[in-house]
C-alpha cells in the first residue's frame, strides 16, 4: 500500500520522535516500505544575523543532526533507512522532500496544542503538511 514513507523529525522532542519513528518502523515493515527520516534546520534568513555566529557554527549544527539522524535510524529501525538534512523553512523543506522522494505517506510527530476553548489543534507544519501535501498524511500522536 505504501512503498515509500518520508519521516520527519524533530531531533528536540525526543518523546514525539520515538513514539513517531516506532510507528513508521511497524507501517514499513507491514507494508515492506522504504523509508527516509530527514529533518530540517534553521537557516539564518538574513547575512547580518549570520555575523552573530561563528563561521564554522551551521557545519557543526549540520554534523550533530546528521549524527543524531543516523542513532535515529539505528536504534528505531529495523531496515536500512535514507536520511535527509535540510535547511529552511520546516513546512517547506517537508514538502519540497515529498515531492523528491516520491512519497506515498509522510508521518508528522505531533505534540498536543490546545486552543482558548480547549480543543485540539495541530501546530502550524502539521497543517501546512497535510493541506498541501500530494500524498497521505498520518499524524502521530
Amino acid at each position: 500500500m505504501f512503498n515509500k514513507i518520508l519521516v520527519p523529525v524533530e531531533i528536540s522532542t525526543k518523546t514525539t520522535t520515538q513514539k513517531l519513528c516506532q510507528v513508521a518502523n511497524d507501517l514499513a515493515k507491514k507494508y515492506q516500505s522504504n523509508v527516509a527520516i530527514m529533518t530540517v534546520i534553521p537557516d539564518y534568513g538574513m547575512p547580518l544575523v549570520a555575523s552573530y555566529f561563528p563561521d564554522d557554527a551551521q557545519q557543526k549544527l549540520k554534523k550533530d543532526m546528521l549524527e543524531s539522524l543516523e542513532k535515529l535510524a539505528k536504534d528505531y529501525f529495523d531496515m536500512p533507512v535514507e536520511i535527509y538534512l535540510r535547511q529552511g523553512k520546516r513546512r517547506k523543506m517537508i514538502l519540497q522532500e515529498i515531492e523528491n522522494y516520491q512519497s506515498d505517506l509522510v508521518m508528522l510527530g505531533c505534540r498536543r496544542k490546545k486552543s482558548r476553548l480547549n480543543q485540539r489543534l495541530l501546530g502550524a507544519t502539521g497543517t501546512a503538511v497535510s493541506d498541501r501535501a500530494d500524498c497521505s498524511v498520518m499524524i502521530v500522536r
